[in-house]
């Protein structure tokens, strides 16, 4: 993850600095048709494992299913403005198993701020060397993964992978680590239900 710049929290995917190798870039909707041709996935050729069960976040409106054996923990505090975002942050979701990690947030629009701006302070901090930017639609939505696929250096190592959303009047941000691949991401999204109505409401500091 990233840290939040000018007033939008950029996801830190934990304590990662990330160094990877450029994949070709694509564009593909998640549960969906294809919006341009889609590279072979990254990591293990295994297919991903069945998604079992379903957490909703009681305060970041979303719901998303995951594999059996992971183990949700839920935000304990609200994301806004200025506040990090780091993994084991308390304004992330965590749903975890001893080698693999699903983390999901999310934050209001300041007033007056458009998804565009939103959008583009948080990719401004967000690193360019972790493999090509590659948008997905989640929930009708398009998303932008920005970090993908690279070494993840935080508690759960292996990849990482992160994106972001925007849905009503809110911004999301989603990150897997550890022992997970593009298939693994791609599965996981295509049962995200972005839900910004049931959203705990939060105002800057």
């Amino acid at each position: 993850m990233h840290r939040i710049v000018v007033g939008v929290s950029l996801a830190l995917l934990g304590a990662m600095t990330v160094a990877c190798t450029a994949e070709s870039s694509r564009s593909i909707a998640v549960g969906g048709s294809a919006l341009a041709s889609s590279s072979p996935s990254q990591g293990a050729s295994q297919g991903p494992p069945d998604l079992t069960h379903t957490f909703t976040s009681p305060l970041m409106g979303y719901t998303v299913d995951y594999p059996d054996g992971w183990t949700p923990e839920v935000a304990t505090e609200l994301w806004v403005a200025g506040a990090s975002n780091y993994w084991d942050d308390p304004v992330g979701d965590r749903i975890e198993s001893a080698e693999a990690g699903f983390r999901g947030t999310s934050q209001a629009l300041a007033e007056g701020q458009t998804a565009d701006q939103w959008l583009e302070d948080y990719l401004a901090s967000a690193p360019t060397d972790c493999g090509e930017r590659e948008q997905v639609v989640v929930d009708g939505q398009t998303a932008t993964i920005d970090l993908n696929g690279c070494k993840g250096l935080g508690r759960l190592g292996g990849r990482v992978f992160d994106l972001v959303v925007i849905a009503g009047d809110r911004g999301y941000n989603f990150t897997m680590e550890g022992d997970v691949d593009h298939a693994l991401l791609l599965a996981m999204l295509a049962t995200v239900s972005l839900d910004p109505a049931g959203a705990k409401a939060s105002t800057s500091p």
